[in-house]
């Protein structure tokens, strides 16, 4: 006998019996309507039909109680802390903050209006326009997992749509910017010697501050000049830090480091080794230093130097502006930085490409030389095609 779905046998009576749900209680748990004793699949399934065509919309709403907070800690964070790395998990519980305006609504109270005004007051408090779509994402996510498990009957953060998303802006040091700030080291003191290292190395190989922290020793590889790119670090204090994948599988790299850079490194090596041995390569105590280790010293140095200051992931932008000013395509600078995607590249550097091309405009000024005693007129005047009207 085929199954129908909702319908069931009642092997003691020997009847049938048909379940319909009506949604979820305040801790997630199902509600449903049963009715016994039909004496056909076919009775069941049709008063089962009957009562939810009736009667589903109503009493799903009645039922559907949960609340959003006990939704988000008992189905969604336990979903999404099983799919993504421990850094992108840790990252979005920092912003669930952001959300607790929902914690004590039911899921079905949820409304538009409700997270248009959210919206507006993120707006208000100056977030800026990315990190609130970011937001409204997490919101998304969750109530998408609640459509998926039957809690919900549609996505009302998705009916809404996102806010407008702002380009965000790429900040970076010219060659002539870099140039003043790196002469700011003493590099006769150990711990300046690090500073200016890890500083010069940030900028002319355009890894990832994850990535720099990550390195060791043994990825370097100075016969033939590499840099092998396959870890990056999780830093959250000097006693938990992990070592974790790259951010993609395309930041798995190769580098290759040019002689000067090489030169720096073999010296800050050295100067190591009078520490002790320490596998970390940008380290002066065999631990990572932490993430705003090189903050500060970018704060410190560029105002002394008198030139802007920059985040340290601007150090990356950098690079991408060098390259661009020295004639490299996207499709280079995609690999060289790592990104999985080239329109990540060119949707990033597509501005600094423009003043890439005013360099090369630049570079043809006199560079074709015509004298004029060199002129040589032709006695040919107009085109001999075009039939002159009287």
């Amino acid at each position: 006998m085929p199954k129908i779905t909702n319908v069931y046998l009642d092997k003691k009576r020997g009847t049938w019996y048909a379940k319909v749900s009506l949604g979820f209680d305040d801790r997630g748990k199902r509600v449903t309507k049963t009715k016994r004793g039909f004496s056909t699949q076919k009775e069941a399934k049709k008063w089962h039909d009957e009562f939810k065509a009736n009667n589903i919309e109503m009493d799903f709403l009645k039922n559907n109680t949960m609340l959003f907070k006990n939704f988000v800690n008992d189905y969604y964070l336990p979903d999404y802390k099983g799919r993504v790395r421990l850094r992108t998990f840790n990252q979005a519980m920092g912003k669930m903050k952001r959300l607790e305006v929902f914690y004590h609504k039911k899921l079905k109270d949820i409304s538009p209006i409700l997270i248009k005004k959210w919206h507006n007051n993120l707006l208000e408090e100056n977030l800026t326009n990315n990190y609130i779509r970011s937001l409204h994402q997490i919101l998304q996510q969750i109530l998408d997992l609640a459509v998926k498990l039957g809690m919900l009957e549609n996505n009302v953060a998705k009916k809404i749509g996102n806010i407008k998303k702002s380009k965000e802006r790429v900040d970076f040091w010219t060659k002539e910017e870099f140039e003043k700030f790196i002469v700011t080291f003493d590099k006769s003191d150990t711990l300046e010697l690090l500073k200016f290292t890890s500083i010069w190395f940030l900028f002319l190989t355009g890894v990832r501050l994850g990535e720099l922290m990550a390195l060791q020793w043994s990825d370097l590889d100075f016969n033939n000049d590499t840099v092998k790119i396959e870890k990056s670090m999780y830093y959250k204090s000097k006693r938990e830090w992990y070592i974790t994948d790259t951010k993609t599988s395309a930041s798995h790299r190769l580098l290759y480091i040019d002689k000067v850079t090489k030169k720096h490194l073999e010296y800050w090596m050295e100067r190591q080794k009078e520490i002790g041995r320490i596998e970390f390569v940008f380290s002066y105590d065999g631990l990572p230093f932490g993430t705003t280790f090189l903050k500060k010293v970018i704060d410190t140095h560029s105002e002394f130097a008198g030139v802007k200051r920059i985040r340290v992931h601007d150090l990356r932008h950098s690079h991408a502006s060098f390259m661009l000013s020295l004639g490299m395509n996207a499709l280079e600078i995609q690999n060289r930085l790592g990104h999985e995607d080239i329109r990540t590249t060119l949707g990033t550097y597509s501005h600094l490409k423009l003043n890439a091309m005013r360099d090369v405009a630049e570079r043809f000024e006199n560079k074709i030389e015509v004298s004029e005693t060199d002129s040589k007129l032709t006695k040919f005047r107009g085109n001999q095609y075009i039939k002159k009207h009287r």
